[in-house]
């Protein structure tokens, strides 16, 4: 396994020293190094010392599934960290190629021409309609300009995603005229909110407003018109497809969120709200507008000051090397390759791609989601937060998905705490 020199002074969160992971593992030194030589845990040497530092990741997952395989109450205690599954769900399968979508490989459904729209059918219902669909747009009650007025909110929004919770909730009071339950079942709101998100990219733009949909008018769409955009139709057919490729990710904290709210009885407006709130952290969706800083808004000075100090103390930035995939997350290789297709001469693009391939080549650092999309919003011109907001409103298909699929099963999500008595 290829290894990296690091500076030991940081004590990396990213590593642990020899002692620190056989006191993780419970193991001896010659176990640990055996678990080295087999390429199951990662390890790198420090500047000017024969001492090493051994991955946490690894260490980690290796911990999760031996502590899973002895027992049910340490199977429960690592099943939320990236163990064990703790929910059947036939929404979405994770493989090493791609998300399924109910059997359907995700990237290959967003360059296949279909709409968002028809992906989010197939989650919902595990059919797939008119690859074509488009959704009727029936304006709720409430004025979400005045909303946004009423409360003080900036444009553009500091934060994308409370702004969209807050929209999402607004929509379920009384006076929005939303009611849920609509031909027996809940698609009429879930089209509703999704169709509102889209227009609150108004928000994002230069006009700072919510851009009513049209008739006929697909997400992708009211998306790119919401947020400016020249040549519209193009433009949309890029987002459409990061849409799907955004759509759902298995039990994320937004989706985990969203089934728990909706288990106990709450409205789709309230566990989609629920949803996008667990999504809203700097280590998942607000995460998308720190890579865009990052790889797009900063400087050049900036970039190589990153690069030091990642390379100084062994950290990981946020948007890299995800757990399930350490060597590059296949959505957001498809997403970068949208940027390439769309623009790949303009300067943002440009630097971008300049300093993936550096990040590759020097660090074995390899682009997660929030970094694809960072890419894909500045070659297509999208205005700043963009990839958060995309992100959000792709995500929010799969949050229904589950929240149906919960509102199915009935039961209520509630599981056990190990009490450990505090040492203060």
């Amino acid at each position: 396994m290829q290894t990296m020199t690091t500076d030991a002074s940081a004590e990396p969160p990213d590593y642990m020293t020899r002692d620190e992971a056989l006191a993780a593992l419970g193991i001896k030194a010659p176990t640990l190094y055996a678990y080295v030589s087999r390429g199951q845990i990662e390890s790198r040497p420090i500047a000017g010392s024969r001492a090493k530092l051994f991955s946490r990741r690894d260490i980690e997952l290796l911990r999760s599934r031996s502590d899973a395989r002895s027992g049910l109450a340490p199977r429960g205690q690592t099943s939320m960290k990236w163990g064990e599954p703790i929910i059947n769900t036939a929404v979405t399968e994770l493989t090493q190629d791609a998300p399924k979508y109910r059997g359907r490989d995700a990237i290959e459904l967003s360059r296949s021409g279909c709409t968002f729209e028809a992906v989010s059918q197939l989650l919902w219902s595990g059919e797939m309609p008119d690859e074509r669909l488009v959704w009727n747009y029936h304006a709720p009650t409430l004025k979400i300009d005045r909303l946004v007025e009423s409360l003080g909110i900036a444009t553009p929004p500091e934060d994308v995603l409370k702004l969209f919770s807050i929209v999402v909730l607004a929509l379920g009071l009384p006076q929005a005229g939303l009611d849920e339950p609509r031909e027996g079942d809940s698609s009429f709101a879930a089209r509703q909110i999704l169709q509102v998100l889209s227009g609150c990219c108004g928000y994002l733009s230069a006009a700072g407003r919510f851009v009513e949909p049209e008739a006929g008018e697909s997400i992708a769409r009211i998306v790119c018109r919401a947020s400016g955009v020249s040549q519209l139709d193009r433009v949309a057919a890029f987002v459409n497809a990061a849409l799907i490729i955004c759509a759902d990710f298995e039990l994320t904290p937004g989706a985990f969120g969203a089934r728990v709210a909706s288990s106990a009885g709450a409205d789709i407006f309230a566990s989609i709200g629920a949803g996008i709130c667990a999504h809203s952290g700097v280590l998942t969706g607000r995460g998308a507008d720190m890579a865009e800083d990052l790889l797009i808004h900063a400087g050049d000075l900036s970039l190589q000051s990153e690069s030091v100090t990642w390379r100084k103390h062994g950290r990981k930035m946020f948007g890299f090397n995800h757990t399930l995939f350490p060597k590059g997350d296949p959505r957001a290789l498809a997403l970068i390759d949208l940027a390439k297709q769309a623009d790949p001469a303009s300067p943002a693009t440009r630097k971008a791609l300049a300093f993936l391939k550096n990040a590759i080549n020097q660090y074995e650092a390899y682009p997660g989601l929030a970094v694809g999309l960072a890419v894909f919003c500045a070659a297509l011109g999208l205005p700043r937060k963009s990839a958060s907001a995309l992100w959000a409103i792709g995500r929010t298909a799969g949050h229904i998905a589950h929240i149906l699929e919960q509102r199915a099963d009935g039961s209520v999500l509630r599981p056990r705490a190990r009490y450990e008595a505090s040492n203060n």
